[in-house]
């Protein structure tokens, strides 16, 4: 990391002292809104929000040994969680949104995997040599039985199979490395929470 007090500007890109980690997630990705990717050290991603649900786009095979996932905003929640109380993301990068579909920022870590962040808010998740093997989009509402709006959001857990790592990281603006040294976590429903299909 970037030996900065708070954080620092990089022709759109902050990058943030990262404190202590709340969860197991070993990097922290923001967009500059409320919404956030997380890269966890087994080689899942989260793609996270406290205020909307989201919606898989689309999927392809962008080269002959990766697969891509594109999320975009779903259903705006009644009630939205918590956003400012989060922990500070280890990268955050603007987003211009006269600029459309075009890419922002990507995001790419030593395991093929990358994430890219485009001007309409939009989100791909893919890996350069690796197929798709779960794209796990689940919600949680706010209701009266939870006594709080601790929680509530849209998350989307992408999750690729195999090992294979290319011998070059694709080019990107802020680089990461994940260990993968324990097998993904399987995917599942906490209390309350919903697929969203």
């Amino acid at each position: 990391m970037v030996g900065c007090a708070e954080r620092c500007d990089f022709g759109g890109r902050i990058e943030h002292d990262r404190g202590m980690a709340p969860n197991s997630a070993k990097y922290l990705i923001s967009n500059g809104t409320d919404d956030r990717v997380s890269l966890f050290d087994d080689g899942r991603v989260k793609v996270w929000s406290t205020t909307h649900l989201w919606t898989e786009l689309s999927r392809e095979r962008h080269n002959a040994l990766g697969e891509t996932v594109l999320l975009g905003f779903g259903r705006t929640l009644d009630t939205p969680g918590p956003v400012d109380r989060r922990q500070q993301p280890d990268a955050e990068f603007s987003l211009d949104p006269e600029q459309g579909h075009t890419v922002a920022a990507t995001v790419a870590a030593d395991n093929g995997t990358f994430v890219q962040f485009f001007h309409d808010g939009t989100i791909a998740v893919g890996n350069d040599g690796r197929d798709l093997v779960s794209v796990f989009n689940a919600g949680r509402e706010s209701n009266t039985t939870r006594g709080g709006v601790n929680g509530v959001g849209g998350s989307v857990m992408v999750t690729f199979g195999g090992s294979y790592r290319p011998r070059t990281v694709r080019e990107n603006d802020f680089q990461v490395e994940l260990a993968e040294t324990t097998s993904p976590r399987p995917n599942r429903l906490y209390k309350d929470e919903f697929l969203v299909k």
